[in-house]
């Protein structure tokens, strides 16, 4: 039987940013994924900075329609040579394309483990 602990740090545990729809907590808790809200984190409120941090400390891979900002934070977390769990950034959808957004988490999901996520800045869109 395998070591379940070994087998959990396989999967990418997330943190949704502010502005993702809440139903994909919902529907990706359904499937068995560990993830996290900003909301449920009590930190909707704070900066990019704070979130990718609070995302280290956690080890999660953050997800966020924010490539503006979090494209040259990933940048500058790298140059400095502060490693984090990945970031994957996607465009905005409307909520009646909240299917595309699932179809392409649940794919990104089935394809990258953890450690693939680590310290990488990941295109939701190359998961169609």
């Amino acid at each position: 039987m395998p070591d379940s602990a070994a087998t959990e740090e396989l999967f990418v545990r997330l943190y949704l940013d502010r502005h993702i729809k809440k139903q994909l907590v919902v529907d990706l808790r359904q499937r068995g994924f560990d993830v996290l809200s900003t909301e449920e984190a009590g930190m909707d409120m704070a900066s990019d900075e704070d979130q990718l941090a609070f995302a280290v400390k956690q080890d999660r891979t953050i997800l966020t329609f924010n490539i503006r900002d979090f494209a040259p934070l990933h940048d500058q977390w790298l140059a400095d040579a502060r490693p984090h769990a990945g970031i994957i950034v996607s465009q905005q959808l409307g909520s009646r394309h909240y299917g595309v957004l699932l179809a392409r988490m649940l794919r990104l999901l089935d394809q990258m483990i953890a450690e693939e996520m680590r310290n990488n800045f990941v295109h939701l869109e190359q998961f169609k």
